[in-house]
């Protein structure tokens, strides 16, 4: 049984958008609540859905990953995760059915093996997400000329990241800017591989950015 933590706003107050948060490989739900509840500083009318992964990760019941570890290379990485992509439509459009929140309303936050799912759904499936912010994140496999993605993408990493080096990011960025995708990136210089408050708080403000951006740009 997949745990899955949701918090938002009161009965009274309609979701007006919609987080799914995507923890690293290793953790579990738990592990993302605090970054759950410092968005929803920042956006309080957000519902917050908080999931496990769907494997176990070694012989720790609390330790969970979305897709296997072992043995992966990157002839075998964009196969284990188009695999459990199914997995997470599903898991999306039932809270987005469940909230009453559309696509466009619908932020996908993960943390490295987390960012790296929540970046290759919205490149699988344009219509599931209006954002992602992915932390010490990758692609699977950059996306291809002619690729059509229709979500924000915010890039969020350590300058001294040894485990999710900053290039995959850097390089990410301008692949996804001459798709005239829009996105931002921001290198923390001094961050290793962790999610911190201030990334927390740097992805959240891009976010918020975006959304501003997207408004003002509507009421042209």
């Amino acid at each position: 049984m997949q745990q899955v933590y949701r918090f938002g706003p009161t009965p009274e107050q309609p979701a007006r958008h919609l987080f799914v948060f995507l923890h690293a490989s290793g953790a579990d739900a738990r592990s993302m609540i605090p970054a759950a509840f410092k968005y929803q500083g920042r956006f309080p009318s957000a519902a917050l859905v908080v999931p496990s992964g769907f494997s176990l990760y070694g012989k720790t019941p609390e330790s969970k990953q979305w897709f296997s570890t072992k043995d992966l290379s990157a002839e075998n990485h964009m196969a284990r995760v188009s695999a459990i992509l199914p997995r997470i439509e599903q898991l999306v459009r039932r809270e987005q059915t469940n909230h009453g929140v559309p696509r466009e309303r619908t932020v996908l936050i993960g943390y490295a093996q987390g960012g790296t799912v929540a970046l290759e759904s919205v490149k699988a499936m344009p219509e599931l997400a209006g954002a992602v912010v992915a932390y010490s994140a990758r692609f699977a496999r950059l996306p291809q000329s002619g690729t059509r993605m229709a979500s924000r993408i915010h890039l969020v990493h350590g300058g001294y990241d040894s485990v999710v080096s900053r290039v995959y990011a850097e390089r990410a960025a301008r692949i996804l800017a001459g798709l005239h995708v829009p996105v931002t990136l921001d290198v923390i210089e001094h961050l290793g591989h962790a999610l911190t408050h201030e990334a927390i708080c740097r992805g959240s403000l891009r976010l918020l950015q975006g959304i501003y951006e997207r408004r003002r740009a509507t009421l042209h």
